[in-house]
């Protein structure tokens, strides 16, 4: 989400050993973020206001990338279960995304610490992973964008921890339709704003509100950049899409209409005050001649990953408060 970046992990057991880590790799692999994590954000780019039309050869760039970044996911996803550590997702992204040549976009980004973002049940988005184990019943956003060979490519799914209670389940696949829809209205010579609307309706129906704080962005050799992807209706003029185009689509969804929302003092995690759970999936996606390309597609079957998860038992300290 572009208006507070990504969160992410690293795979270490400290802050302090990610933070020695990521300088080690800073010197083995491009850094996406110039010479060093303390750089804030995306390097000057002419494309944070102008809406970029990609070439072929960044178009293959791209679906490299966005190919990796699903691939990735999947990872992540494989790696659920309860009495798992949102640590040990982050581990593990961050230790495949390394072997493939690539850099976990997120880590070191305006000075995320991290190299995924997990956001559990009531986060509704940048949850930094940390040492709480999953509950059997929980449910989380896992946030994935890689870049490989200088491109970004950005992507989330939701995952089931163990046995999910029917509301919850209906939050899940209520956000994976939101997706699905905004996505679906895309193609040449459409206005951004359809995509918006479409996304209201479904919130509509599940009785959920769809988040404001939050949208979709431009992506390339440049994390975040235009265009903005509003997921509400509005009426800001962006103008129609066009073939070479790249974006993301990421709406999310809160249970029973609920507004609520709190900053957490590390900067990052937002949450909801009520308890409200949220939903959200994310795909990077082209606009091509035709209609539109899915780069990070198809959806992660989160329901058949659950289905193969082994319950482990852990004692590990709970998810840390707002503080």
């Amino acid at each position: 989400a572009e208006a507070a970046s990504e969160a992410a992990s690293q795979g270490r057991e400290g802050e302090s050993d990610a933070t020695c880590a990521a300088a080690d790799t800073a010197s083995a692999l491009p850094w996406p973020w110039l010479s060093s994590p303390s750089v804030r954000g995306d390097a000057q780019t002419p494309f944070e206001e102008v809406i970029e039309v990609k070439g072929p050869q960044q178009i293959e760039a791209m679906r490299a990338a966005c190919a990796l970044a699903r691939e990735t996911l999947e990872v992540a996803g494989r790696t659920v279960a309860p009495g798992v550590t949102t640590d040990e997702i982050d581990a593990a992204v961050y230790d495949f995304i390394i072997s493939r040549g690539a850099y976990p976009s997120p880590l070191g980004y305006m000075g995320f610490p991290k190299s995924v973002c997990t956001s559990v049940n009531d986060i509704i988005a940048h949850g930094i992973p940390d040492s709480r184990a999953l509950e059997d019943g929980d449910i989380l956003n896992v946030d994935v964008t890689v870049y490989l060979d200088g491109y970004h490519g950005d992507t989330s799914c939701m995952f089931l921890v163990g046995r999910t209670r029917p509301s919850a389940l209906a939050l899940v696949e209520a956000g994976e339709r939101a997706t699905q829809a905004g996505i679906a209205v895309c193609g040449p010579g459409v206005d951004f704003r359809a995509i918006g609307k479409a996304i209201a309706a479904v919130a509509k129906e599940a009785n959920c509100h769809c988040s404001d704080l939050f949208t979709g962005h431009g992506i390339g050799e440049y994390f975040h950049g235009a265009p903005e992807i509003i997921p509400v209706k509005n009426n800001k003029d962006l103008g129609l899409m066009k073939p070479g185009m790249t974006f993301t689509v990421e709406p999310i969804l809160v249970e029973n209409r609920d507004r609520s929302c709190q900053l957490w003092s590390d900067d990052w995690t937002i949450q909801t005050t009520t308890g409200a759970w949220t939903s959200q999936f994310e795909h990077t996606v082209l606009i091509t001649e035709e209609g539109h390309e899915l780069l990070t597609g198809p959806t992660i079957d989160y329901k058949a990953l659950a289905a193969k998860q082994a319950p482990r038992k852990s004692s590990r300290p709970q998810r840390a408060s707002p503080g």
